[in-house]
């Protein structure tokens, strides 16, 4: 065996000190794959309605309440994927301006506003459905005309929702102001009736809101893995 020397010791040192850092470099990247997939994608959730506007309602369902908690509960996923996310609004308001002569409008435009100032790389326009007859039920997620990779989204999302819902809805190009008025990949998932009883009993339980926002959370990684392919 050959002996080293002292000077010849404190040359290896040296070297292992400055290697090091780029191996630990190294390591954290790969965990970063792993551990979170989603490191650096930026996404806008938009709960719909908000404050005086309750949406859609049926008995004590108001779709702006389970709008914001679905929207809550798919941030913590995404985010703990190493996503970050912006919400349009985080409690029970809409962003219109004092004195407006339309809230509704004002609100829109400012949601609008959001999504197209942020550098982003998706955007999910949550909300629940109504319909005269109590009998049609199922989630339904909307594209924009002419946008591709919004209608691969949200045919994604469109399919894991049928795993847990069973309804045989379709994806379809909407004709809302959200959506034509953005410039950012996107798409409005209605995630159900609140007109059906069976939609409605299922959407005011807290364990089926965290299965829709596991839904949008699975899609939204999946449509990523694609990407990198």
């Amino acid at each position: 065996m050959k002996k080293i020397t002292a000077a010849g010791f404190c040359i290896c040192i040296a070297l292992g000190l400055l290697f090091r850092p780029q191996l630990v470099k190294m390591k954290d990247a790969i965990e970063v794959n792993l551990f979170h997939p989603l490191s650096g994608v930026r996404i806008v959730l938009d709960p719909g309605h908000g404050g005086k506007d309750d949406g859609a309602r049926a008995d004590e369902a108001k779709e702006q309440t389970i709008n914001l908690e679905i929207a809550k509960l798919t941030k913590a996923m995404l985010e703990e994927a190493g996503a970050f996310v912006t919400l349009t609004r985080d409690g029970a308001y809409d962003l219109a301006s004092d004195g407006v002569s339309n809230r509704k409008r004002d609100d829109m435009k400012k949601r609008v506003n959001m999504i197209n100032d942020k550098q982003i790389d998706l955007f999910i326009s949550i909300h629940l459905n109504a319909y005269p007859s109590p009998a049609v039920r199922g989630t339904q997620v909307f594209f924009r005309k002419g946008d591709q990779g919004g209608e691969k989204l949200a045919k994604m999302i469109q399919n894991h929702f049928q795993e847990i819902t069973k309804a045989k809805m379709v994806p379809k190009a909407g004709d809302y102001y959200i959506l034509n008025e953005t410039d950012k990949l996107g798409v409005l998932v209605e995630c159900g009736f609140l007109s059906n009883p069976i939609d409605r009993k299922s959407l005011l339980q807290k364990d089926y809101q965290k299965k829709v926002a596991n839904v949008l959370y699975v899609s939204i990684r999946e449509y990523f893995q694609i990407l990198d392919q």
